[in-house]
């Protein structure tokens, strides 16, 4: 698309209204009617003496701002854009569109504005700094919401305020159902095991040794004259199911922190603990906490007073403090007026459940003529989790850690379009994603750091997250199975050499079945098909099988009952190397939930996929099935359902996981293509329409057609679901 403004037009906003709440019960047991709507941000303060006032809810955004390596994405109320831009530079032009276009209001610190997070790895549109860390989370760099709705509890009164923000295209109507829904909302009482979540074993990125050498690297640059100090950190992970809400329920009620926050942000969401702000903005005024230094607590009195007193009198800790103070007021003074920029207040100890803390604060007013972005560029990411010198910080970090930090260490909070800002450095801090979560916790490290103290310092700062979800292990720990050449074993014990020509070329052929109460649809039907592509991919015929017994064995051993099961069969040729004539199957079986259920809508939206296909491959279900995956990745990207899949022509084909049908006036239309997989379901449902008297019918389709008549999608899992829209023009 072309330069955002060109076809994305912000949407003006046309009255702003408040209205009082009475909750009945905290902040959070309200703000949980909202946790399960995408783009809802809460943002809450547990901390004692943090400066924050006020917890505030962000809900029903009207847009959705996300960016992902210089591409923009706006999801909008009805249409989805998405165009090259620099992200900083795309903030900029919102605050300041929005600054002046929107009615004045009073009594809270602002009204309009954007909510949610930037991650740690948009330093690259600030720096230029190497790339050697692996993407293996694949989340937007920015994620922002510009909500309609937004709450107001203040600290001090406990006085709780909506904030109603009309935009000129708001149905009116919607607003009365919002002020039902929050008086619903003012009566809630969460419960956690009410919306369970579970957990599994927890592992890391580094084992002991590997951190311990690293640090030991770390320090040997430091004695070197290279850097001065390094936040060097290490990544823990887990399964993780259910309700992410409940999790970010269970930590505040049991170790609340200064600034806490819940983020949904549809595929993934965020749950963080941060002791730590990053900028504070009120006008002019700008406000930083950095923290450095950490002990344990004690399981006492006395152990935990002697263990203040020796983070108070550590030399190394007032020195690693001193240092990021330094930093943070050359950060901060390169936009603010000249001679302003001051530290307040210098080594303050602040205590949380599990952790004691230094903190200092540095204060200084903004420049005239200079932003809210120009702050945020001018300081981020926060030094106190860098090093310093920053640059060279990162670009150590960027070669001792393996995987890219995403929102550890960037930023949570709100930019307010009145010159209002708060932000927390994302530290105590978890994304959950594609069932199973990540958290982080480093330390900094200077020329006399212990490399063995450095790592257990990151055991304590993890104490948070690893002691909560240790209790909600049961279900996770179970073991997960499948069948591979006669024999079940366990998921993590199944392998195909990477000789093989399955691995590096893709050589596979595939069918996926669903099981409902026992009852495996279209088995033969699905072998047929699988023996049909063995011969013709694999060169081999399929193996003979008891295939029925295989899948209900698997079924039973990963103790997935009654429910819908979806189970795959994988055959691979060569198992030893690329020309062996030897075939490897594989049969995996997992729960499956109609997507449908998850999205709670009524039908698919459908895109166009801007890249067209014509290979005899795609008559069969292969293991080079990358195109259908890209597809599938970039209708996610941009906010459908489906990608509708071009034959060369410019013709339709299929979408990305299932056939197309046009059904209208007792015909039923197929859309003809040489390369499409005929489905078994959409067989199905051919015949059925057949001996209802419709006419089945073959031909070219164009995508113009698809967006006028009646659509469905089909395949083996979801059956056949309507089509509710078709986007034709390319994103």
């Amino acid at each position: 698309m072309g330069e955002p403004g060109k076809e994305f037009l912000f949407p003006q906003i046309s009255d702003i209204r408040f209205s009082k709440i009475d909750p009945e019960h905290t902040f959070h047991d309200f703000a949980s009617c909202f946790s399960n709507r995408e783009g809802t941000v809460l943002l809450q303060s547990g901390g004692e003496g943090s400066g924050i006032r006020y917890n505030i809810l962000a809900a029903y955004p009207r847009i959705i701002i996300t960016a992902k390596e210089g591409r923009v994405q706006i999801k909008g109320k009805e249409k989805n854009f998405s165009f090259s831009a620099d992200p900083f530079n795309f903030l900029e032009k919102a605050a300041s569109f929005y600054s002046s276009n929107y009615p004045a209001a009073a009594g809270l610190p602002f009204q309009p504005g954007l909510f949610g997070y930037l991650s740690y790895d948009l330093k690259n549109h600030i720096e230029k700094l190497p790339a050697e860390t692996m993407d293996d989370l694949r989340l937007p760099d920015l994620y922002m919401v510009l909500p309609e709705l937004v709450v107001f509890q203040d600290l001090e009164t406990t006085e709780t305020t909506a904030v109603h923000i009309i935009f000129e295209d708001s149905d009116i109507h919607a607003l009365s159902r919002r002020e039902n829904e929050l008086d619903d909302a003012a009566g809630t009482k969460y419960s956690v095991s009410g919306n369970p979540y579970y957990s599994g074993p927890i592992e890391s990125n580094f084992s002991k040794e590997e951190y311990i050498k690293t640090v030991s690297s770390i320090i040997e640059y430091i004695r070197a004259g290279d850097i001065y100090q390094v936040n060097m950190s290490q990544r823990f992970t887990a399964p993780f199911s259910g309700n992410g809400y409940s999790l970010y329920f269970e930590l505040f009620e049991e170790n609340p922190a200064a600034f806490f926050a819940f983020l949904n942000c549809g595929d993934h969401s965020i749950v963080s603990t941060s002791p730590e702000r990053f900028i504070k903005q009120e006008g002019n005024r700008i406000e930083a906490r950095p923290i450095k230094g950490t002990r344990p607590r004690g399981r006492n009195r006395e152990e935990d007073e002697a263990l203040k007193k020796d983070l108070l009198e550590s030399e190394k800790d007032d020195a690693e403090l001193s240092m990021i103070v330094d930093l943070l007021r050359n950060d901060i003074g390169k936009v603010s007026r000249a001679g302003s920029v001051r530290v307040t207040a210098h080594k303050n100890l602040e205590s949380y459940k599990n952790v004691h803390h230094l903190v200092s604060f540095v204060e200084g007013e903004l420049e005239e003529g200079k932003t809210s972005v120009d702050l945020i560029k001018a300081a981020f990411p926060g030094g106190s989790i860098t090093g310093c010198p920053k640059i060279r910080a990162m670009e150590i970090i960027e070669e001792k850690e393996p995987f890219r930090r995403h929102i550890y260490t960037g930023s949570i909070g709100y930019i307010g379009f009145n010159g209002t800002m708060d932000l927390s450095i994302a530290i105590r801090t978890a994304v959950v994603s594609r069932d199973r979560i990540y958290f982080s916790a480093g330390g900094g490290i200077v020329y006399d750091s212990v490399p063995e103290d450095e790592y257990f310092e990151t055991l304590h700062k993890a104490d948070s997250f690893t002691k909560i979800l240790s209790r909600h292990h049961p279900l996770l720990q179970k073991k997960r199975f499948l069948w591979q050449n006669g024999k079940i074993i366990e998921e993590k014990d199944a392998a195909l050499p990477v000789s093989t020509a399955a691995v590096q070329y893709g050589r596979s052929v595939f069918e996926t079945i669903l099981v409902q109460k026992g009852e495996i649809k279209n088995l033969q039907k699905h072998l047929d098909r699988l023996e049909k592509s063995c011969r013709v991919i694999l060169k081999a015929n399929l193996p003979k099988l008891s295939f029925r017994k295989v899948i209900m064995d698997i079924i039973i051993e990963n103790s997935l009952g009654n429910g819908d099961t979806r189970v795959k069969i994988l055959v691979s040729r060569g198992n030893r190397d690329k020309y062996s004539e030897t075939l490897s199957i594989t049969v995996t079986a997992e729960k499956y939930i109609n997507r449908l259920e998850k999205t709670g809508r009524k039908g698919f939206r459908l895109g166009i996929f801007p890249y067209q296909r014509g290979n005899f491959l795609f008559n069969h279900k292969t293991g080079n099935y990358l195109f259908n995956l890209l597809a599938g990745e970039w209708a996610a990207e941009n906010g459908f359902d489906e990608a509708v899949i071009l034959n060369p022509d410019g013709s339709v084909s299929e979408t990305n996981t299932g056939n197309i049908l046009i059904i209208k006036s007792n015909r039923v239309i197929r859309p003809k293509s040489d390369y499409v997989l005929p489905g078994i379901k959409e067989m199905e449902i051919l015949e059925e329409y057949r001996q209802k008297g419709y006419k089945i019918t073959e031909r070219t389709l164009t995508p113009e057609e698809l967006a006028e008549n009646p659509v469905y999608v089909t395949n083996s899992l979801i059956g056949m679901v309507p089509v509710i829209s078709v986007s034709l023009k390319e994103e």
